[in-house]
């Protein structure tokens, strides 16, 4: 690799470091440390391409296993970030797990015993199924920024879901994909493959040099909005808001009107109901009823809110035991039985028919009646 590109690295990983100590001396919380650990990730993946690291088996080893965590770090900030209440499922651990055992232990087998790559079956379990892994990782990091989008009620949050996590993403999924490259040299014999996988390097470092240095400025610029969306993080999974959390910042009428709409009219049991459509029947604009439901009743997403008047409305509907399940889920909004199953475990801890079959809830609503 020539001066200039070395020097590229050098300077990517500087602003990398920049950027991952900010976070770590400047917020607290799980989010901010695992920000700081994927810029540690990118930083390493940039030193590597330097010679006299790369010269280094255990050097580039050590950091080339670093680099290697990236997409895993930012599916999890993406998932923190953007999936509300949402619990990462024991599958993905044991997904990460395994990759750190295949990559981490069977490369480094593999350097001491080339031949433990020869037979398919050991390639296939060491070298492609981690790559795919680390593809299908990132795509869905930048899948997880894209889906929220309509209905996220945080406004800075709607903002990072493009500027960070699809900028980011995006560049995960080049290099990840650039990888399969050396892949494909088991079953092509043409070399022109390898050279392309090498002239990425200075390409994607100068790419990470000015992506750290955009976000760094940004985050400076925005340093309470960014401490907002950090913080509230450790908070996000609140769900509990209702109608009668005002502000007195609020004209009262409009919550008022809300209300009206929501429980006299029961406009939440529209199937397929978004924010638009109800920015439609409030007659006001779309970004002054998100800011309105996210500010004022503290919800964090559309969903969130659509679902604590549906839930709601269901656990009344499930003392008729006359009426199915699926009925109950089609009348208060919902289209999938699965959706709504799932929604009401979220907020009963447990299923519709454990609910219905549980004598102490049907009380509970009888005294709210």
């Amino acid at each position: 690799m020539n001066l200039f590109s070395e020097a590229v690295a050098l300077l990517a990983f500087s602003q990398l470091m920049l950027l991952g100590i900010y976070f770590a001396v400047r917020y607290e919380g799980s989010l901010a440390r695992l920000i700081s650990l994927y810029s540690l990730c990118l930083g390493a993946y940039t030193l590597v391409s330097i010679s006299f690291i790369a010269g280094n088996p255990v050097s580039f080893y050590v950091l080339f296993r670093l680099a290697t965590m990236a997409p895993f770090v930012l599916w999890v900030i993406a998932y923190m970030l953007f999936v509300d209440g949402g619990r990462i499922h024991f599958s993905v651990w044991f997904a990460i797990a395994y990759f750190l055992v295949a990559r981490g232990l069977g490369m480094g087998l593999s350097y001491f015993y080339p031949s433990i790559l020869q037979p398919d079956i050991n390639w296939l379990a060491i070298q492609v199924i981690p790559q795919l892994l680390m593809l299908c990782f990132s795509a869905h990091s930048i899948y997880l920024a894209i889906n929220g989008y309509k209905n996220d009620l945080v406004e800075q949050r709607r903002q990072l879901r493009l500027v960070f996590i699809v900028c980011m993403g995006t560049l995960l999924v080049a290099i990840v994909g650039s990888d399969f490259i050396i892949l494909f040299q088991r079953f092509t014999n043409s070399t022109w493959l390898t050279g392309l996988q090498f002239n990425t390097a200075p390409l994607v470092s100068l790419y990470i040099f000015f992506l750290a240095t955009l976000f760094i400025i940004t985050v400076f610029r925005l340093s309470n909005e960014a401490h907002t969306l950090i913080a509230s993080e450790a908070s996000h999974g609140k769900n509990s808001a209702t109608l009668l959390e005002k502000n007195t910042t609020v004209k009262p009428e409009l919550l008022e009107r809300i209300r009206v709409l929501m429980e006299a009219d029961r406009f939440y049991a529209r199937t397929g109901l978004t924010i638009s459509d109800l920015a439609d029947a409030l007659s006001m604009q779309e970004y002054r009823v998100r800011h309105l439901i996210n500010q004022q009743l503290q919800y964090r997403n559309f969903n969130q809110f659509l679902n604590n008047y549906r839930i709601e409305d269901a656990a009344r509907k499930l003392r008729d035991k006359e009426n199915s399940i699926s009925w109950i889920a089609l009348e208060v909004g919902y289209a999938s039985l699965s959706v709504f199953n799932k929604a009401f475990r979220e907020r009963f801890d447990m299923t519709p028919t454990m609910y219905r079959n549980t004598p102490a809830h049907t009380k509970d609503l009888d005294k709210a009646d």
